[in-house]
């Protein structure tokens, strides 16, 4: 098993967690920078494409690869894999990306809460 080629699709996106869920301790109420790519991996002789996203969690320091779809022919084992090799190939990539970008996207998160009536 291996990956042939790894390109991002588009341009990195900033996910800014208003600031009362950061404490909560929990890594997916963090704030992070996540892109999305397109990569080509080979079982045997069968070249195949799957998607996937790379995220790094500023408070953390983590990188996370999430595959979006189910990759036909791999099961979970292998899966764990494929994330690893990713993870080698994207954190570079996604660092130099961030560093090149010149106009950052940005997605808010709010708070809804509803006020009290005192």
């Amino acid at each position: 098993m291996k990956i042939s080629s790894m390109t991002f699709k588009e341009p990195p996106v900033y996910h800014e967690i208003p600031p009362i869920y950061e404490g909560l301790g929990l890594p997916d109420l963090s704030s992070f920078i996540e892109q999305r790519f397109e990569f080509a991996y080979a079982i045997g002789k069968e070249e195949r494409i799957g998607y996937g996203s790379i995220r790094f969690y500023k408070q953390q320091g983590d990188f996370k690869v999430n595959i979006s779809d189910k990759l036909p022919g791999v099961g979970p084992k292998k899966l764990q894999q494929i994330k690893g090799l990713l993870l080698e190939d994207a954190k570079r990539a996604l660092i130099q990306s961030i560093d090149s970008e010149l106009e950052k996207r940005q997605v808010y998160y709010a708070d809804f809460r509803q006020r009290r009536k005192d």
